[in-house]
């Protein structure tokens, strides 16, 4: 079903291409992991004092369409070279935060005991390592290209039933555990999870927002709170005084955590570098940009938090060797985010640097779309399975990674817009050139189409633009089955005689109005059928008497013939 739903808006086709992406990456990463530690550089020993840093690393996979992984994309991800399997051997059980997108989460428990060994045993292992985590946003969708798009809070995910084969679960009874790895081959099947079984993870934070990259504003603190988010990670680009304010800030009363621009992006590099001179000077780098943090704090033991980008997914080639360095270095000491989240906090402001102006009019087009969606559905039989995937879609397109594709962002935002406008017209009014009307009653028959795959209820509305004629319901009922074509009859009574416009529009059961009305003619002949009857009947009276009076003069000349003839 989901398939078919990819097909149909046009963008089953970044699949392959995203597939293709990891296991490139996933390669480069097997070449690069096996540079030895010898070639690292030594520890830095100019730094003041020891300077504590703190760590967060995304767990995400490529760009995709905003949907769920697919069994053979998660077999792709999980094997030994696949992304997320070369991401977790780089920081499982090493001193960084873990930023998890929990679509990998909800992929691999909406298949049962589909998924394939592979994803279900990395879940496990995932669960089992010590680091710390939080949940990004599904999809790692960019938080703040919804809220400067006009959006009043983060648009969330819906429930996914429509996604979830019950022959691939238990019957109700069992329970599902946080990370179960499932062997296809054993009859045992996780119970049928509930959305919120699907996306229940033991995070040990709660409630952090990490918008991408310098673009967040002043107006997003309202919508992200509003959102259930009490912590921001802002870049110290995106702060007034930079790098100098701290690691744990308050802005107008929101808290607020600040990664150090330059310490995260020598990271970045040294984590990406291929060769090992690359690497050297990228570590020479990084340690030079953690000290020079360590002086701009202040305190004895100054805290530096350092991010990676989102915008490809690293492989974790260099990331495990980086980290081994940096924990080598006696001035360079560990910490856990949580210690930063909870710290004590200086007052900052933010230095506004607001999204793109031309993606956020794509992005303000797509809510639009989205919620005319939603109001749409409530003609479907089962609006959430309507609305859910769509949700997704438009999370989708939010994803961070399409930063590094913008080209191809623009291209999947308007075939959104176009499915959108699809949809929402997958119920109307079968247009007609004129209706004849030939009694004083009658029923107008209004035809209405159903393109969606399954049943709407819709309630129609006849208006006439005069007074030659009344309208005696005013709201029809009609059903229509799935991909055909139902008709409703309007009952009317013609008053007088001419043509008459009327507009036929289309509700739901709430009221809320389906498409865009529509114009018809009616040409009206008003009590046409009395003068007939009259005329008929009279007709048949004169052929009666005209039968009578002929049966009489046959008679009489009868009697003239027989009197003659005597």
């Amino acid at each position: 079903m989901l398939a078919e739903r990819e097909s149909r808006i046009g963008l089953a086709d970044f699949r392959p291409a995203r597939a293709a992406l990891a296991l490139l990456l996933g390669l480069a990463g097997a070449v690069v992991g096996f540079v030895p530690a010898s070639a690292a550089p030594a520890a830095t020993t100019d730094v003041a004092g020891v300077v504590k840093l703190a760590i967060v690393v995304p767990l995400v996979v490529p760009q995709g369409v905003g949907s769920l992984l697919t069994a053979d994309e998660l077999a792709q991800y999980t094997s030994p070279l696949g992304v997320l399997s070369r991401q977790l051997d780089a920081i499982a059980d090493r001193p960084v935060a873990i930023a998890l997108d929990p679509m990998i989460l909800v992929s691999i428990r909406a298949l049962g005991v589909a998924a394939p060994p592979t994803a279900t045993a990395w879940l496990a292992r995932l669960a089992a390592v010590s680091n710390q985590s939080f949940a990004l946003a599904y999809d790692d969708a960019d938080l703040t290209l919804a809220t400067q798009a006009g959006a009043p809070i983060f648009p969330g995910t819906q429930p996914f039933d429509f996604a979830l084969n019950p022959a691939n679960f238990a019957p109700a009874g069992a329970t599902i555990t946080t990370a179960t790895p499932v062997d296809p081959h054993s009859p045992v099947r996780p119970a049928l999870p509930t959305t919120q079984a699907l996306f229940d993870w033991p995070y040990s934070l709660s409630g952090i927002a990490w918008p991408r990259e310098s673009s967040v504003v002043a107006a997003d603190q309202k919508p992200l709170a509003l959102s259930g988010y009490t912590t921001t990670i802002v870049s110290s680009r995106n702060v007034a005084g930079g790098r100098s304010v701290g690691s744990a800030v308050e802005i107008a009363g929101e808290k607020a955590i600040v990664s150090d621009e330059p310490v995260s992006t020598a990271l970045r590099a040294a984590a990406r570098a291929v060769t090992d001179d690359q690497w050297d000077a990228a570590m020479t780098t990084l340690t030079e940009a953690i000290a020079s943090a360590g002086r701009a704090h202040s305190g004895a033991a100054p805290a530096v938090l350092a991010t990676f980008d989102r915008d490809v997914p690293f492989t974790g080639g260099r990331l495990a060797q980086t980290l081994s360095q940096l924990a080598a270095n006696a001035n360079i000491s560990t910490l856990e985010l949580s210690s930063i989240v909870a710290g004590s906090r200086t007052a900052a402001a933010l230095v506004d640097m607001p999204q793109d102006h031309t993606r956020l009019s794509f992005v303000a087009r797509a809510m639009a779309a989205e919620h005319s969606e939603q109001l749409f559905a409530s003609v479907t039989k089962d609006p959430v399975a309507f609305t859910a995937p769509r949700r997704l879609v438009l999370l989708g397109l939010l994803a961070n990674q399409w930063q590094s594709n913008l080209s191809g962002w623009t291209t999947a935002a308007g075939s959104f817009l176009a499915t959108s406008a699809t949809l929402t017209s997958s119920a109307a009014v079968v247009k007609s050139s004129g209706i004849n009307l030939l009694a004083d009653r009658a029923t107008l028959p209004i035809g209405v189409t159903n393109d969606l795959d399954q049943p709407v209820t819709v309630y129609i509305t006849v208006r006439p633009d005069t007074g030659l004629l009344a309208v005696e319901n005013s709201s029809v009922k009609l059903v229509i089955e799935p991909h055909s074509q139902g008709t409703g009859q309007i009952p009317v009574q013609a008053i007088s005689n001419g043509t008459v416009g009327m507009t036929i529009s289309l509700t739901s059961a709430s009221g809320v109005p389906i498409g865009a009305p529509t114009r018809a003619t009616i040409n009206v002949q008003a009590g046409w059928e009395t003068p007939l009857v009259v005329s008929i009947a009279a007709l048949v009276v004169a052929m009666f008497a005209f039968g009578v009076i002929r049966v009489i003069v046959r008679r009489r000349r009868a009697t003239q013939v027989s009197d003659s003839d005597g």
